[in-house]
């Protein structure tokens, strides 16, 4: 038996053996390197490499972990051994909270190139101090506000969670990751330093790396804040572990949708949007809201009170089930107006004018002939010509007839 054993080690240090010489690679060794940032200015890169052989050139590749391209860039050596690396990062953004992995790839003058191992670090906005919290299912995170406050908005995704179980079936999260900003301000510009467009927004989530950003300020409105941020955000984070790849596939309306029926306090200035642009007759066509939704500051407001109207519609009118069988049909592929159909069994158009005719008392009739009295215009300009010579035609008829009556 010991023989064997011998044996078999025997052939593993033999195979090692003749696998290096095979590869031929000069020995190469890096030290731990260290790394330190200033947040969307520079990052820097520094180690020490020694080789055998003399290096012509050492090449650092970054691979953000929410990135498909990578980053790479040549180190210098300012002295021999010890190699720097410098990062722009206005220009080349790195992902906010995610963990970037580098490796050196390490080019000597006979032509080797020889890979390190990876490492890693964790890319955060180190502009601040950050408190934490932590469950099994979330960690929070706030710079702003004492344990309370912290404790606060932990308490609060857990009844978001169970308010979004009573609407749709989700998983449960595991460490979902909530970051807390004192001001919307503040947020926006963490998310510009990272290369993201951040306007007009109070929280963003990136579901497929299981973090959300929201913006609320400790003080007498923070219950409030709370109550509608922690959930809404929470919604699109399960909304993706529900239905993975197909979570892209959602129409905005209904994603924005479902994660406002989620708040624990809904927005109080949505009635109030809704009306006076109905009074107006400048509703957005639910269309139009499909892909995305307006830039402007009060569209876009609007279209997230449009959304939650709808949403809330459609649950009152088909239930949980209903709103299963929609992320379904979105999810599988079909097409706005044709997941509406087929979950439902109406187009999405129709379904409008039900919402509209609940939600403002309205006669879908009336709403059908509004929307044709451009072409009613268009056609009566048309036949108006026609209708002029026409009667023309007759009155010189008549009078015809009258003038041969009299002669007879």
């Amino acid at each position: 038996m010991r023989r064997t054993i011998s044996a078999i080690i025997l052939m593993i240090v033999f195979s090692l053996g003749i696998s290096s010489r095979a590869r031929g690679q000069a020995e190469i060794q890096v030290a731990q390197p260290r790394v330190s940032y200033t947040f969307g200015e520079t990052l820097t890169i520094e180690t020490e490499i020694t080789s055998e052989l003399p290096i012509q050139n050492i090449k650092i590749v970054l691979q953000p972990d929410e990135q498909i391209h990578q980053l790479a860039g040549d180190a210098t050596q300012p002295s021999p051994g010890v190699v720097s690396f410098t990062l722009d990062l206005s220009n080349d953004f790195l992902g906010l909270f995610s963990t970037i992995t580098y490796w050196f790839q390490i080019m000597l003058e006979d032509g080797q190139t020889i890979t390190s191992p990876e490492y890693t670090f964790f890319y955060e906005d180190n502009r601040w101090d950050w408190q934490a919290l932590q469950s099994n299912e979330f960690e929070i995170y706030w710079y702003e506000g004492d344990t309370n406050f912290g404790e606060k908005i932990l308490n609060t995704a857990y009844d978001g969670l169970e308010r979004i179980r009573q609407q749709v079936s989700v998983p449960a999260p595991q460490k979902l990751r909530y970051y807390v900003y004192a001001t919307s301000q503040e947020l926006q510009s963490a998310l510009q330093l990272s290369g993201e467009t951040a306007t007009q927004i109070a929280g963003h989530a990136d579901p497929a790396l299981n973090k959300v950003m929201v913006s609320i300020a400790p003080g007498p409105a923070e219950s409030l804040e709370i109550k509608r941020q922690v959930p809404h955000e929470l919604l699109h984070v399960l909304l993706y572990l529900k239905l993975g790849d197909g979570y892209s596939r959602l129409p905005r309306w209904i994603n924005e949708g479902l994660a406002s029926t989620a708040e624990l306090f809904p927005n109080p200035d949505y009635p109030l949007l809704l009306e006076k642009a109905y009074e107006r007759d400048a509703l957005l066509p639910f269309t139009s809201l499909c892909e995305s939704f307006p830039n402007d500051a009060a569209n876009f407001q609007l279209a997230y009170a449009q959304a939650a109207s709808f949403t809330w519609y459609l649950q009152g009118k088909f239930g949980t089930s209903g709103i299963e069988a929609l992320l379904a049909a979105y999810a599988n592929g079909l097409d706005c107006e044709h997941g509406a159909e087929a979950a439902f069994g109406d187009q999405l158009s129709t379904l409008e004018l039900d919402w509209r005719s609940i939600t403002f008392h309205e006669n879908p009739w009336l709403t059908s002939l509004r929307g044709l009295f451009p072409w009613i215009v268009i056609f009566g300009l048309f036949l108006l010509p026609m209708a002029a010579l026409f009667t023309v035609d007759i009155v010189k008829h008549r009078k015809a007839v009258e003038e041969n009556r009299v002669k007879e």
